[in-house]
């Protein structure tokens, strides 16, 4: 997939800046809500922010060392989106704007739990999991060891579904308080979203090591600068995936840097695609906008678009996104509708997927889910062609990993010569990988080299034993 880069930033006369909002450097946010007396910037490569601060009174208060983007306190009083334009006009800045802030979409769109107190469901027969056949999924996979980061508003750690599981359930980092224990607090109208969205991740992969990063609070709101250092943190404590059901209009940089970061380290990246029932690419929301991140919108129980969720073409994939069924604040589960609980539920299929093959790469795994949905046009018809590749389908998923050839390095079905230079070319020339990576590990070492190659050429042309053969 494509990752764009930074364009030139403003060349607009500060006389007019005012006029602007931004947009012109895709650094806006229709709401226009942002931190007070706070900047986020990043330099050009041979120039120290330390000119920065000597030019315009800011201070460092902050810097992600992984991306380079540093948060500057600015001077009391100070018009901020005015100084931003003005300091990312100046040549030795890549880009600098006010910290906006993130939301998680369901609180702001009147979209509440229905506790199940009221009406109790079955966790693990819950609608979305017929739906998504995950009984059939989970007799092949279920997630073990793999590590999945929730950037959200915590999550409820004493709750029995996680109790059950203690050691599957981690706490990364709270970045509202500033402290180790990111707990999913009450008393907000967000309380219990983050811990909603790591129970649907459970839901579908039950073995998977859940990371909580507390980023929004209580309301729901978070700023970008602080999301930005959860992503780098999740990455650099080892998640392989990373779950984003949060979103902005507009683009924040300090965010998409970091999630170039996650994803040139092969971390898998999902966003809800938002509540706003909108087909806008305009109001499409940031992070799941960014074209390398797996966009998931909402379906019903009857696989039709859910009246909330957006479409479009910025959509990949779709998932059950009404009366989701997962753990919630003190001992109670609830019922929720929204686009950010059908994302941890592509999150959780990722992580059966890296079950099944460590080494599959971001990519790869974008391609086999997109190749093995389900299409759903027939039944959108009014959303034809804008709810991505359909809804997401586990077991195909799976089947595509696990029902290859060994030896058959590039999917052809036919062991040749061809499979050999495939390897090859992934090895020496930047080619795609074996999908999955086990099909091109000929003599089961766990990693691929030149030594799978030369067991197929051996097979071919030596009569030497075909690929596996002498595999445990």
């Amino acid at each position: 997939m494509l990752r764009s880069k930074y364009l030139n930033r403003l060349t607009l006369l500060p006389a007019v800046v005012s006029l602007i909002l931004f947009s012109a450097v895709g650094y806006a946010n229709n709401s226009g809500e942002f931190e007070n007396e706070r900047l986020v910037c990043e330099m050009r490569q041979g120039y120290n922010i330390n000119y920065i601060n000597g030019q315009y009174g800011t201070t460092v208060l902050n810097t992600i060392f992984s991306t380079n983007a540093y948060l500057l306190q600015t001077q009391s009083g100070v018009d901020i989106e005015s100084l931003a334009t003005v300091i990312a006009l100046d040549p030795a800045v890549l880009y600098c704007g006010p910290n906006y802030y993130l939301d998680a979409p369901e609180p702001f769109q009147r979209s509440s739990p229905f506790l199940d107190n009221q009406a109790i469901g079955t966790f693990e027969n819950q609608p979305a999991a017929e739906t998504l056949l995950l009984s059939d999924a989970q007799t092949v996979a279920t997630g073990t060891a793999v590590k999945v980061g929730i950037i959200d508003t915590g999550l409820n750690f004493d709750h029995p579904q996680f109790v059950a599981k203690t050691s599957h359930v981690h706490s990364g980092y709270d970045f509202v308080d500033d402290d180790i224990d990111a707990n999913d607090e009450p008393g907000g109208v967000a309380s219990g979203h983050g811990t909603f969205v790591a129970g649907a991740i459970a839901l579908v992969a039950p073995g998977a090591e859940l990371y909580a990063y507390r980023t929004l609070d209580t309301l729901g709101r978070g700023n970008g600068y602080t999301i930005a250092r959860a992503i780098v943190k999740a990455v650099d404590d080892g998640c392989q995936i990373i779950n984003l059901s949060l979103g902005l209009r507009g683009r924040h940089e300090a965010i998409h840097d970091a999630i170039d970061y996650a994803e040139s380290l092969g971390v898998v990246v999902v966003a809800a695609a938002g509540n706003d029932s909108t087909g806008d690419e305009n109001l499409f929301p940031f992070p799941a906008l960014k074209s390398s991140v797996i966009a998931v919108a909402a379906l019903d129980s009857l696989n039709l678009k859910a009246d909330f969720s957006n479409w479009g073409k910025k959509v990949d994939l779709c998932a059950p996104g009404t009366r989701v069924y997962a753990p919630h604040l003190d001992s109670l589960y609830a019922w929720w509708d929204g686009t950010s609980f059908s994302a941890p539920l592509v999150a959780g299929v990722a992580a059966l997927m890296l079950q099944i093959d460590p080494n599959l790469t971001a990519d790869a795994i974008d391609s086999v889910l997109a190749e093995t949905a389900t299409d759903i046009d027939a039944i959108n018809p009014l959303y034809a062609g804008d709810l991505g590749r359909g809804l997401v389908n586990p077991s195909a998923a799976l089947a595509a990993l696990t029902g290859f050839t060994c030896g058959d390095a590039n999917g052809t079905n036919n062991l040749n010569i061809s499979d050999a230079i495939f390897i090859i070319n992934y090895i020496f020339a930047g080619g795609p990988p074996p999908v999955p990576s086990m099909a091109g590990d000929c003599d089961c070492s766990g990693t691929l080299s030149i030594s799978d190659a030369i067991v197929i050429i051996n097979y071919i042309f030596a009569n030497s034993d075909p690929p596996c053969a002498n595999c445990p």
